[in-house]
């Protein structure tokens, strides 16, 4: 330690070694090792297809995202999507499923508001057949009954255990559905129990005929391949599909209502003796172009829960009233992009107090702001971040694959790192007072078992 201060000065060891480590990566990232070529082209029919080549190992991750998702259910019809998903899923599945198995390969799909996605890793030797079994996916699917009522119950087993057994699964369906409406994206993605109960085999068809199709999908493949044999193999299999007339995607409009705060008190006989609250603001309208700014407040957000950050250290070393303190960006999911304050306690009176010290703290947020370093241990982190996601073909493959269903351009993707680095504080601190300078647009409390809050 007497070495390390001689060093660095006023620097403790293990922010020293913290540097150390950072500058290992920021190397190891401009050496050979981490470098892999990335590229994308386009089929007749509108199929975009990234391609990112990584030749480490002998395999490939494959993965075919669909800009459509549980906002795309029908009225009265919520969770068709992810019924979807899960029928898809088991489309021609006992052969799939043991070519995979037989070649030590994987798959997996989920669902989210805006994307349905299905991935595997497997041998690159592989190809031909994985790219049989996604493009037949495309195009139709057969329901079978004796499937599709198992496959039912499957769902609403797994919304009992993540929403209707779960207190902070149903308290965050409640507060959705009172601050968005349906068409923006207030409905779970799992879909409403009766409604769930209502879908039929003509529903699931009807949805997959609407949204499958080659030009509204991506395909983002990483690994070890060949780019003339790749082309080749998804002309061949993917090529012959025809495109569509996709609807519009029918997610709302914003619908700011600064004058009008909802609160909402969610008590349940399954809630535990815990008390959580959470503020609900509306962050800045990211339009196109705004990748700066949304890349400014992902970083706040990082700063904000860094576990010495003054909000998080007061509430819960100093002030002791918090268990359990978190700072989350939703963007692209709503018909507004959000920016949550979850603050959990022990008890009710413990939330009230946080509540209180929250109030305080904020309006201290608003003078003081972020400081250099607090942007400069973040901009570390993140470049540590990437040893992961550039190493990784699954990590990479995803963070591409989501980003571009959510609109960005290839183009803006490969800039984000850069931009990163490039971020000031006063950019930062901009954001940060242009979202809690106003009031909340709602407050959602979940109320301990037994507590009457009259």
């Amino acid at each position: 330690m007497i070495y390390a201060k001689r060093i660095r000065g006023n620097k403790t060891f293990s922010q020293f070694f913290r540097s150390c480590v950072a500058i290992f990566f920021i190397l190891y990232h401009s050496s050979g090792f981490a470098k892999y070529k990335i590229g994308s082209f386009v089929l007749k029919n509108g199929l975009m297809v990234v391609c990112i080549e990584k030749k480490t190992a002998p395999i490939l991750f494959f993965s075919i995202w669909y800009r459509c998702g549980s906002i795309c259910d029908a009225i009265s019809r919520s969770g068709v999507a992810h019924f979807l998903e899960h029928m898809a899923f088991n489309t021609d599945k006992m052969t799939f499923d043991h070519f995979l198995e037989d070649n030590g390969a994987q798959k997996n799909a989920f669902t989210s508001r805006k994307t349905i996605c299905f991935y595997e890793i497997f041998p690159k030797e592989c190809i031909e057949t994985v790219c049989l079994h996604e493009a037949n996916r495309q195009t139709g699917m057969q329901i079978d009954d004796e499937v599709f009522m198992a496959e039912k119950r499957v769902i609403q087993e797994e919304r009992g255990q993540n929403v209707d057994n779960d207190p902070d699964g149903a308290q965050t369906e409640a507060v959705l559905a009172t601050i968005f409406n349906r068409r923006n994206g207030g409905i779970a993605i799992l879909g409403w129990k009766h409604e769930i109960e209502a879908i039929s085999p003509r529903d699931l068809l009807d949805f997959h005929g609407k949204w499958f199709a080659p030009n509204n999908a991506v395909i983002v493949i990483s690994g070890d391949f060949n780019l003339a044999s790749l082309k080749e193999c998804l002309e061949r299999h993917f090529g012959i599909n025809p495109p569509k007339d996709i609807p519009q995607f029918p997610l709302g409009t914003r619908g700011h209502q600064s004058n009008c705060q909802k609160e909402i008190h969610y008590g349940s006989p399954k809630n535990g003796f815990g008390a959580a609250m959470e503020e609900i603001y509306h962050a800045p309208s990211m339009i196109k172009g705004g990748l700066r700014k949304t890349i400014s407040l992902y970083m706040l957000i990082g700063i904000l829960n860094q576990s010495e950050f003054f909000i998080k250290k007061t509430l819960k070393d100093i002030l002791n009233c918090a268990s359990g303190v978190s700072f989350q960006y939703v963007r692209g999911e709503f018909a507004s992009d959000i920016v949550c304050v979850h603050i959990t306690a022990h008890s009710i009176d413990h939330l009230n107090e946080a509540e209180a010290a929250w109030k305080y703290l904020r309006q201290r947020l608003l003078q003081v702001g972020i400081t250099r370093e607090d942007l400069d241990i973040a901009k570390q982190q993140y470049r540590l971040s990437l040893a992961h996601r550039d190493d990784d073909i699954e990590s990479m493959s995803n963070y591409i694959g989501w980003l571009l269903t959510r609109g960005y351009s290839l183009e803006e993707i490969q800039s984000i790192d850069n931009i990163v680095q490039d971020l000031s504080v006063e950019e930062c601190n901009d954001l940060l007072r242009e979202i809690f300078s106003t009031e909340p647009h709602a407050i959602a409390r979940t109320l301990p078992k037994g507590y009457d809050r009259e």
